[in-house]
């Protein structure tokens, strides 16, 4: 598509945005952030990272080290998770080694732990699209820079992050807010020297679409931590069921194995099937999730 295109499904995107603005006003849960994990010692004894992140603010450190990371690792959308969920274990597994993708869940991992490593407070965030029968989520880093006094969002699956009309770098509440008020947002890679922010605009329309896309809704990692915590605080929009979406997208995405065998050489029928069906029985099962106030994804850090 060429730029007018993208831009009008832009705006529809952040049309979706401005309609469902308002969160369910949820119970007051903190996310609990583990500094002290005694693994972390071993991260940073097997990997340069404390030397690459250097000196300077929270978010100047991690920076530096999504810039080495990321093009580090390559990504496998069809990743299917057989490695702990943990940066010692992701890194073996897929740093310089092209074969062996992972996905952006997992690299949002390791970029977290290695935040938290540095003492840089560090959270996992996914984000998700309106439509029940689109698939393409996304999962993201999000660091709280100190001097600054806010959260900004990394992305080491595409090495970048965005950014307002100052450069300013965003966390994802307030890209979505802006977006919702067709407020000036855009992609910016990590490695970009344009300093013309409309030309960033226009050059990365598509990029910045699809996060517009996908920030429906939103949930965070429970507790940042070594390894999973196993558990996602759900911030939803109002007057919207996690539930009858979930139902929704299980059974499409059943409905599509045969269309994935054939468009994907990396998706494996026998591994991911059985899989699919399994989702399908637990979320008829489910429970709808309890919503969680907006208040956490602003909210100073505490350890």
């Amino acid at each position: 598509m060429n730029f007018e295109e993208t831009e009008d499904l832009y705006n529809v995107y952040r049309g979706i945005l401005r309609n469902n603005r308002s969160f369910q006003p949820g119970k007051s849960t903190a996310v609990e952030y583990r500094m002290d994990c005694p693994e972390y010692a071993d991260l940073l004894k097997k990997y340069p990272f404390e030397k690459i992140a250097g000196k300077g603010t929270d978010l100047q450190r991690a920076i530096r080290v999504l810039k080495y990371l990321s093009p580090k690792l390559t990504h496998s959308p069809w990743y299917d998770g057989h490695v702990d969920c943990n940066a010692l274990a992701l890194l073996d597994y897929s740093l310089d080694k092209p074969e062996q993708g992972i996905n952006c869940l997992n690299k949002a991992k390791i970029l977290e732990e290695i935040c938290l490593a540095l003492g840089i407070y560090a959270r996992r965030v996914r984000f998700l699209p309106y439509s029940p029968f689109d698939f393409d989520c996304h999962v993201v880093t999000e660091i709280y820079d100190r001097p600054q006094e806010k959260w900004c969002m990394l992305d080491p699956t595409t090495n970048g992050y965005l950014v307002d009309e100052k450069g300013t770098i965003l966390s994802l509440l307030e890209a979505r807010e802006r977006m919702a008020d067709t407020r000036f947002v855009t992609y910016c890679k990590a490695t970009s020297r344009e300093k013309d922010l409309q030309k960033l605009y226009r050059k990365n329309i598509a990029r910045t679409a699809y996060y517009a896309k996908n920030l429906f809704r939103i949930q965070v990692d429970a507790v940042s931590q070594f390894g999973e915590s196993g558990n996602w605080l759900n911030f939803p929009p109002e007057h919207f069921s996690i539930r009858e979406w979930s139902v929704a997208s299980a059974e499409y995405r059943l409905e599509m194995v045969p269309a994935y065998a054939k468009g994907y050489a990396d998706f494996d029928e026998a591994v991911q099937l059985p899989r699919m069906r399994e989702a399908v029985e637990r979320t008829r099962n489910m429970e709808e999730p309890k919503a969680i106030s907006a208040t956490a994804l602003t909210e100073k850090p505490v350890s």
